[in-house]
């Protein structure tokens, strides 16, 4: 049973009950759960979680008022679980409706409130109804993950493989964005047109291999890479065959094809190639000689053979039985899962020979690889395919602000503003800081131009370094320039977009998309001259339909509102102090962004919570299952007990039962 792509239903602190409705909705065939013989009716007249004597009413009073069919405040329709056996039956939405209730955001602030005995009962009985999910009998891996490589990872392979960096896949069909990211298994099928773009790359890989040939025209220096690319593909090592310089007979010649195509063959597909599908590439090159085709370009079919096979193209994972039972992975297919996590690319060496020699399924030498892997430059994949997705902050790439609203914008401004998350990310990773300091910190990493963007002193040069901040208004990733202005207009601040973004992106507590015909926020001239944001925003909101989201999403927008649209520090707007103060749907009060980051640091399970769900669906290729919530539970435990670091959440995932088990393919 997958989970629509919104983060965790187990949310256990701040969440909007609303886009846990509407994930349950989205759910096809929730876990049937009988009600506990408690809970039945007769004969419970005096039990106090007596659905019929006492929970209906409570629910009634305080729940059902706003989220009813009628009025489903939100979206959200609560009084459509009238039956306790509806509620046992969807424990997704009521485990999250039951974090709602502790952490006092149900009901609102505003309505009615139980009081501490009500509130308890209400606890107890969704507790009771739904029960606790057992991990000792969470033993599904999930849906089979089959792919083929998205754009990243074909360029990745092809510079692994070769050590070109060719950059092939700007001519192929963009990747479809699923669950936040580019690299979830059922949106990367494989068309009739992406085949022909894949045989053309091919060619062309090989064209610039054999471009480096001793007898190419023009004869290329020994530093070029292409010169590089074919030594390192038709090389034979003098101990394994005869060298292709001393193959003097076609005999020799065809056992060093062989040689080199199994080599390839075997670094390309991630694993030993068998003998029989060699016999099949050396078909080819029997075939092309036949046809006089010379030695190296009869060669070249197979290599265009080897990286066209569904074998290269494509991430598919051996199966090991004739049932439904799951398996654990294959050492090889665990290499590939390990490298395309952190790598965006295939195992290097290293993890092609511990997957040889059987000993990468230790949990000491899977951790040991974790932490060599954080430490190689190719780990920055993980920065740029996952934390820039999931922070937004690709987003930057396409935003253009407004030059005549901001002269000062310019192209250097740009690259050193995308710059900066990238390295602090890659401090952040490779120190392994406590998450508190992705949040806040006492020091930002900074470069001549972003300091003087932000009005910093006593930073000269174009290298990035760490500097000590003297106050708290930058420090940490939410108030980096580039988050800032992907989530702003191109003229102005976008409060509900900010809002929206920590809400959903941090916290985990998206909102329901707005409803039809919402009124847009006045821009005629007198009111952006006269009237901040935060004015026009309260006119906005008056109106119904717009107040149950907005109040949730603004006040977290407004913590950042001393932010302009390209995230320089302001404290007046048309001539008025800035008002960035807000109280969140706890009841949590903040005056500006210090107090407020201050509040999200207290907050730091939650966050580690969706970061956790955020990196296992990037990890797997596909949503969240019902056992998954076992993983995220565990790396919880284990960032508590590790100053809530990035490295106990990974540690977590890879060594984690669906991180290396598998399922058959359901066809």
């Amino acid at each position: 049973m997958e989970l629509p792509p919104s983060p965790s239903r187990f949310r256990s602190g701040l969440r909007t009950v609303s886009s846990v409705v509407v994930a349950g909705c989205a759910m096809i065939g929730c876990i049937a759960v009988g009600v506990p013989p408690a809970l039945a009716q007769p004969g419970q007249q005096d039990n106090p979680l007596s659905y019929d004597r006492n929970i209906k009413g409570l629910f009634r009073t305080y729940c059902y008022r706003c989220h009813n069919e009628a009025e489903p405040n939100g979206g959200v329709d609560l009084e459509a679980y009238r039956d306790p056996r509806l509620i046992a039956r969807d424990p997704v939405v009521w485990r999250t409706v039951l974090a709602q209730i502790r952490s006092g955001e149900m009901p609102p602030q505003d309505a009615k409130q139980p009081n501490e005995d009500e509130r308890e009962l209400m606890e107890q009985f969704i507790e009771l109804t739904v029960g606790e999910f057992d991990c000792t009998a969470a033993r599904d891996p999930g849906p089979t993950v089959l792919r083929r490589l998205n754009r990243p990872e074909y360029d990745r392979s092809i510079r692994e493989l070769t050590g070109l960096d060719l950059g092939l896949s700007a001519d192929f069909s963009e990747d479809a964005i699923s669950y936040g990211f580019r690299n979830i298994a059922r949106s990367l099928t494989l068309s009739p047109p992406q085949v022909e773009q894949y045989f053309v790359a091919g060619r062309q890989v090989v064209a610039a291999i054999a471009a480096g040939s001793d007898r190419a025209e023009p004869r290329l220096d020994d530093s070029d890479p292409r010169r590089q690319a074919y030594r390192r593909t038709f090389q034979v090592p003098s101990d394994n065959a005869q060298s292709e310089s001393d193959a003097s007979t076609e005999a020799d010649e065809r056992e060093v094809a062989r040689e080199l195509l199994a080599r390839f063959a075997t670094r390309a597909f991630r694993r030993d190639v068998d003998d029989a599908f060699v016999q099949r590439l050396m078909g080819l090159y029997d075939e092309a000689r036949r046809r006089e085709l010379d030695h190296e370009t009869s060669i070249g079919h197979g290599l265009t053979a080897i990286l066209v096979s569904p074998r290269f193209l494509m991430r598919s994972e051996t199966p090991q039985r004739d049932d439904d039972e799951p398996f654990p992975l294959d050492n090889f297919d665990l290499a590939s899962r390990l490298s395309f996590f952190l790598w965006t690319g295939p195992p290097d060496d290293e993890l092609l020979q511990l997957a040889r020699s059987g000993d990468l399924g230790d949990d000491d030498v899977l951790t040991g690889q974790l932490r060599r892997m954080l430490e190689d430059p190719r780990s920055d994949a993980l920065i740029e395919h996952f934390f820039a997705a999931w922070l937004r902050f690709d987003a930057l790439a396409d935003h253009r602000p407004d030059v005549a609203v901001f002269p000062n914008w310019n192209d250097e401004l740009a690259r050193a503003v995308a710059e900066e998350p990238r390295r602090l990310l890659r401090h952040l990773i490779l120190e392994d800081r406590p998450l508190g300091e992705w949040i806040d910190a006492d020091y930002a990493m900074l470069n001549e131009t972003v300091a003087t963007h932000y009005g910093i002193e006593g930073v000269t040069g174009d290298d990035f370094r760490i500097m000590p901040l003297a106050d708290r208004r930058r420090g940490g990733l939410l108030t980096t320039a580039a988050l800032l202005i992907s989530q702003s207009d191109p003229g102005r601040t976008n409060v509900p977009r900010r809002g929206n973004f920590v809400a959903s992106a941090i916290l985990g507590t998206a909102p329901p998309p707005p409803p039809p015909d919402v009124p847009e926020l006045p821009e005629d001239e007198e009111s952006v001259a006269t009237q901040t944001l935060r004015e026009r925003l309260e006119a906005h909101r008056a109106n119904p339909q717009c107040a149950s989201c907005h109040d949730k999403i603004d006040p977290l927008g407004f913590a950042l509102e001393n932010y302009d649209a390209i995230g320089r520090w302001r404290d007046l707007e048309v001539g008025k102090p800035i008002d960035a103060s807000g109280v969140l749907p706890d009841g949590s009060r903040f005056s500006g962004p210090t107090q407020w980051k201050e509040i999200l640091v207290g907050r730091q399970e939650e966050l580690i919570r969706v970061m956790t769900e955020q990196l296992l669906i990037y990890a797997l290729g596909r949503g969240l299952t019902l056992d998954d919530e076992c993983v995220i539970e565990a790396a919880v435990v284990a960032a508590r007990e590790n100053e809530y670091r990035l490295s106990a959440i990974l540690r977590t995932i890879v060594t984690s039962y669906p991180f290396r088990h598998a399922r058959n393919p359901e066809f």
